[in-house]
């Protein structure tokens, strides 16, 4: 509610001597405000502008809560119907001018529904003001009284647009940099998603991955994006795409078998080649004995052949074998098992942590 309040604090001005007070204040009070994603100063001190200080208080029955002080910079070229609101909802009607003093009247529909009656009484430097305000939102109906002053104290320079440009271009920065890290770990759903946060660069993500795509025809080619990305991030995306990822897949999977490549031939991607070879390179064959240019393809071959999940890690073809729980025999026996270590919690993916927290800071 005290959000919705700080719309109107200053929406309507004055005309006095063809100066109108308007409502500005308030923008400027809300783009200073910390904790909005925005500095704490939109403006520098001497220029052609308006510099104020502003006074705001609320009060409600049987509380009432501290006064806030804050400058504000005002254009000196602004026009009073510039204090019209424009948005949420609100529009500000029965407004009448005798002397130095101007009444009106503001409501709004909507998610936040309230209405307010207000009185300024302004010079050209300085003005006092109260509304009382009614909401009659989703917490029942609730009476508050705002009471503001305004004392020209100089000069300074407006730089609120110059201001907002800058988050927006740091907020579109880091737009830049978090699509770019997803794109290269093929995190589609951030590209293809419906209001995903890089939906805009869906194309130049799909053109990259058809670039991959001629590439992956290869074992190394293959082997370069499966560094970055994990077997269901390149499959989804090659879907997403719509790229025929079985189809190159196979390709890369014949040509590593042609060449001996039992390395890759046992990453998780080939297992039909992994089924034919297998018989012959590792049926029968004491796992610790095997060949090490074939360990991947006989523990992939051993975990299919058991029935395990096809998509489960297995042993890179580098790696020494080592005895305990988990190991397993080409021929499907497990060796006498040991103590099985406890697994280790699941991490926190960083990326996404920055993906959803830039989501709440970007001002658009």
């Amino acid at each position: 509610m005290l959000r919705c309040l700080d719309r109107f604090s200053f929406w309507f001005a004055a005309p006095l001597a063809g100066i109108a007070i308007t409502l500005l204040v308030v923008a400027g009070a809300a783009l200073a405000q910390p904790g909005r994603g925005m500095p704490t100063k939109t403006f520098k001190v001497g220029g052609p502008d308006e510099l104020w200080d502003v006074t705001m208080k609320m009060e409600m029955p049987g509380m009432a809560m501290p006064a806030q002080s804050f400058q504000s910079c005002l254009k000196k070229d602004r026009k009073g119907e510039d204090a019209i609101p424009k948005q949420d909802n609100c529009k500000t009607t029965d407004v009448k001018v005798v002397g130095n003093k101007t009444s009106f009247t503001i409501e709004c529909t909507g998610k936040d529904p309230m209405t307010g009656r207000g009185e300024i009484t302004a010079t050209p430097t300085a003005y006092d003001g109260k509304m009382q305000i009614k909401s009659t939102g989703r917490g029942g109906e609730m009476e508050m009284t705002q009471i503001f002053s305004g004392k020209k104290v100089g000069a300074c320079t407006d730089e609120t647009e110059k201001v907002i440009a800058s988050v927006q271009a740091q907020g579109a920065a880091e737009v830049a940099k978090a699509c770019a890290e997803m794109s290269d770990k093929l995190y589609y759903q951030a590209f293809v998603d419906k209001g995903a946060l890089c939906e805009a660069q869906r194309k130049p993500f799909c053109d990259k991955v058809g670039g991959m795509a001629r590439d992956m025809r290869e074992p190394a080619g293959f082997r370069t994006v499966l560094a970055k990305a994990n077997v269901e991030a390149i499959q989804g995306s090659f879907q997403a795409c719509k790229l025929d990822y079985p189809g190159i897949a196979k390709a890369a999977c014949s040509k590593a078998s042609a060449a001996k490549d039992w390395a890759f031939v046992g990453n998780g991607v080939c297992d039909d080649e992994v089924r034919a070879a297998g018989p012959t390179f590792c049926k029968g064959r004491d796992y610790y004995l095997v060949d090490r240019s074939l360990t991947s393809l006989c523990n992939r071959y051993a975990r299919l052949t058991r029935g395990a999940s096809g998509s489960a890690d297995v042993a890179p073809a580098d790696a020494a074998p080592t005895s305990g729980a988990g190991q397993a025999t080409a021929t499907g026996k497990a060796p006498p098992t040991a103590a099985k270590a406890p697994p280790e919690p699941a991490k926190a993916d960083p990326l996404q942590q920055g993906v959803d927290a830039l989501r709440k800071l970007l001002p658009f």
